[in-house]
């Protein structure tokens, strides 16, 4: 079997206070933090993982809560030339979850099957109250998934050799990761689960920031699990199950790559 390689891809970026990842955690900082998708290798197939947030998230430069941001298709065009690889080439886009900041671009991949949990769709669907005022799904993609080649899948599955999903609802109903086989080992891509390590390995305390500089931050108290969980968990009880199951299998975080981590977007992983 080729073992795969993994590709963190920048198709935007937003700037957050820190606590809004971290909640508790240091408040007085901002940081620039990118919208993250990977594209996947293994010399036979080409996989994407999410695909970023649509333009028309972005107004006068701000996105969600007035915070300064950039996205949409230019950043996925631009990603895509610098690993040069056309988007058309695509077979498999895998969602992490269907946020409008991990699936907003869709439509760029009409030739690829699109897999993404039941449990997700029907969120999408039929999102909470709360998910509405936020705005956090884009009702807008049922339609146009509507008319892609779509595979929902129901819990844990293997996709392709050496790539597999598992279910970890706690941030959405049907947030899943992506299990990644590659000659340096398993890495896996957490979505928002984790938007960024800190969260779910509390005993970090430096930060790579996207300029490729390292800030301290504050470490989660033992008491705490050292976890600090974000401000957009909408089940907390199955998200510390996630976050447990995780852990228990990704002990290293150097293999846990995230939904929004700054530090990710200087490497090539496997």
């Amino acid at each position: 079997m080729n073992k795969w390689k993994i590709y963190p891809m920048i198709f935007g970026w937003i700037e957050c206070p820190k606590n809004f990842l971290t909640t508790g955690l240091d408040a007085e900082l901002i940081i620039k933090i990118p919208y993250l998708g990977y594209f996947l290798n293994n010399g036979t197939n080409k996989v994407l993982i999410d695909n970023g947030i649509n333009s028309k998230y972005i107004v006068d430069g701000k996105a969600w809560a007035g915070l300064p941001a950039g996205g949409g298709e230019d950043y996925i065009a631009s990603a895509f030339e610098k690993i040069d690889v056309d988007m058309s080439e695509i077979e498999t886009v895998i969602y992490t979850h269907l946020h409008n900041d991990h699936a907003g671009n869709c439509h760029l991949f009409p030739n690829a099957v699109h897999i993404f949990q039941d449990a997700e769709w029907k969120e999408l669907l039929d999102p909470l109250p709360s998910m509405k005022i936020r705005g956090d799904f884009d009702q807008s993609l049922i339609s146009t998934m509507k008319r892609l080649n779509c595979q929902r899948v129901v819990g844990d599955a293997e996709i392709l050799e050496g790539l597999s999903l598992i279910l970890t609802p706690g941030h959405t109903a049907g947030s899943q990761c992506i299990i990644v086989e590659t000659a340096k080992g398993k890495y896996l891509i957490s979505g928002d689960t984790i938007h960024i390590r800190h969260i779910a390995y509390g005993h970090l305390n430096t930060l790579k920031t996207m300029d490729n500089n390292i800030i301290e931050v504050t470490p989660a108290p033992k008491e705490w699990d050292e976890i600090s969980p974000s401000s957009l968990v909408y089940d907390h009880y199955a998200w510390y199950r996630s976050i447990y199951r995780i852990k228990s299998m990704f002990k290293n975080p150097e293999y846990v790559l995230t939904g929004h981590g700054p530090y990710l977007v200087h490497n090539i992983f496997g």
